[in-house]
């Protein structure tokens, strides 16, 4: 299904390839998710089959984490090549590559190239998250504070366990942003739509997708250091499994 950005759509297959061997020559990270569900892993291209063109990407440490994305009906493939992220979806089969357990991806007909970073979302840890606490419009103390579940340079997903938010599309919320390591900023959050997620534990909860509303230069500097520090720490611990 096309998408509103569809300028962004590649679907030339010479391109497609070039881009994919872009991705294999420079060891890119690749993030290897199930879309509004808590499953996701770090991994990079080993290797692309000459004939097919199908990927053979690193699996992950946790069995049931392979098994969980085995077992989707859709992964998404999500990398940065000079600062554009590419992304598209396909299903994974497990393979073996150079004698270890590997995922096998078919070649994509088509991937998005967006040429904006703003597009490109980094987890938040659920361990230590940024949150954002609501000011205006006044929300009883406890309820106002809500965990960031990802975050980009165009905005973020609230994790809104109560369903706080649920009814308010198009509201705006000022508030504050605390964001761990980085300077704590006051912003304005445009609500754009609601989904559920399904993480782990097995109990689904709803996000929020926000936009921020006027923000800043200095803040999206702010926001963009948060982003670097969350990537360098997701980094650290990928070359830490190998």
């Amino acid at each position: 299904m096309h998408r509103r950005d569809d300028q962004y759509l590649v679907s030339q297959p010479l391109e497609i390839q070039s881009i994919l061997n872009a991705l294999r020559r420079k060891r890119t990270l690749v993030r290897l998710d199930v879309p509004d569900h808590a499953t996701a892993v770090i991994s990079t291209i080993l290797d692309i089959e000459g004939a097919s063109g199908d990927l053979y990407l690193d699996n992950a440490a946790a069995a049931d984490v392979n098994t969980r994305l085995l077992a989707a009906p859709s992964v998404r493939f999500q990398a940065t090549l000079d600062r554009i992220l590419i992304e598209f979806h396909g299903t994974l089969s497990p393979t073996q590559w150079e004698d270890s357990p590997a995922f096998l991806m078919a070649r994509p007909q088509s991937l998005y190239r967006l040429q904006r970073r703003e597009f490109f979302r980094v987890e938040v840890p659920s361990k230590n998250p940024a949150v954002f606490t609501v000011l205006d419009p006044p929300m009883e103390g406890a309820k106002a504070v809500f965990p960031v579940h990802d975050i980009s340079a165009g905005g973020l997903r609230l994790v809104d366990k109560d369903h706080l938010l649920g009814e308010t599309v198009g509201k705006i919320y000022m508030g504050r942003l605390d964001m761990p390591g980085v300077q704590t900023i006051e912003v304005g959050l445009r609500v754009l739509r609601t989904a559920e997620i399904t993480p782990e534990s097995g109990k689904a909860t709803q996000t929020v997708a926000c936009k921020y509303f006027n923000l800043g230069t200095n803040k999206q500097i702010a926001i963009q250091q948060y982003i670097g520090q969350l990537e360098r720490a997701m980094m650290a611990r990928r070359w830490a499994l190998e």
